[in-house]
């Protein structure tokens, strides 16, 4: 080898095998895309051999580089593990885990205690949004790990499990005969895709009139009687009633959940943590049994 194996260079050539993508990389690195491109160009000079292949419309690795990335990711845990020995006990890596607020409120309790029950060092920084919002801070360097429905084909996100996703009121609403009034979360919600979708599809017209960022928004309304919501029935609350296709609601297709992990979160604090929240996900649901609302 003509030099060594460097920490940036190594952690340039994981980012982008990891995104496939050059400009992802350098937004993730917070980097120039030449940064990141002199960078590969260097570690294939170390390495004597091209890693990469790449044209103007994709990027892939050669034999060679599909053989070094596992060892590129090894030396970087290892460098980041050696650190945090040597640091003598200091503390993991802050892990930043974004989720949606609903999904924090029934998974972040238990996953807090379960890593007190382990001992664990590791320690999280949460950040809620929806999904689409947590996908794009993960692309740009701002989380480690992402809890999230899936938004888009084809995904980078690894799926856990697949989410029952239903209509859900208060137990007082009436279902009406006309529009269906509909308190969701703003355009690019998966959910609000499926709700007005489903309701195309079946003929039925659906009136959003309410909006909101979070769920307690959207809890304020549906508790009020005022409108119908789409959840997970994994976070449903205990005292809301799933609505059925005998009450005029048609079947909604399941949601994929799914785990995001940002390249370079090598250190195996994230490893015990993807662990954990998969746990967590397979965990027994305490769903809300169907129950068909009050004809209107």
């Amino acid at each position: 080898m003509a030099g060594s194996l460097d920490h940036d260079l190594l952690v340039g050539f994981i980012t982008v095998a990891e995104t496939r993508s050059f400009t992802k990389a350098a937004s993730q690195l917070h980097r120039s895309q030449s940064t990141i491109s002199l960078q590969i160009r260097r570690l294939e000079e170390i390495v004597g051999a091209p890693l990469l292949v790449r044209t103007t419309r994709s990027l892939d690795f050669t034999r060679a580089g599909e053989k070094f990335l596992a060892y590129a990711k090894r030396i970087v845990q290892l460098q980041a593990e050696a650190l945090s020995v040597a640091a003598d006990g200091a503390d993991a890596p802050v892990v930043r885990l974004g989720l949606p607020e609903d999904y924090a409120a029934s998974i972040v309790p238990d996953l807090l205690r379960a890593l007190e029950a382990a001992g664990s060092r590791s320690q999280l920084h949460i950040f809620c949004a929806m999904s689409t919002e947590l996908v794009h801070r993960l692309q740009a360097g701002e989380l480690d790990l992402v809890l999230g429905i899936r938004c888009i084909e084809p995904s980078e996100g690894r799926v856990l499990c697949a989410e029952e996703v239903v209509w859900a009121a208060s137990r007082s609403f009436v279902a009406p005969s006309g529009p269906v009034p509909l308190a969701v979360y703003p355009a690019g919600c998966p959910f609000r895709a499926r709700a007005l979708n489903a309701l195309v599809a079946i003929g039925r017209e659906g009136r959003i009139v309410y909006t909101s960022q979070n769920p307690s928004g959207i809890e304020v309304a549906v508790r009020q009687s005022f409108a119908v919501t789409v959840r997970s029935r994994r976070t449903l609350p205990a005292d809301w009633v799933v609505l059925d296709p005998e009450s005029g609601f048609p079947l909604l297709p399941p949601a994929a959940l799914e785990l995001h992990r940002a390249p370079i979160a090598l250190h195996s604090a994230f490893d015990e943590v993807e662990m954990l929240i998969e746990r967590q996900v397979g965990a027994r649901l305490d769903g809300v049994r169907p129950a068909t609302a009050p004809p209107g």
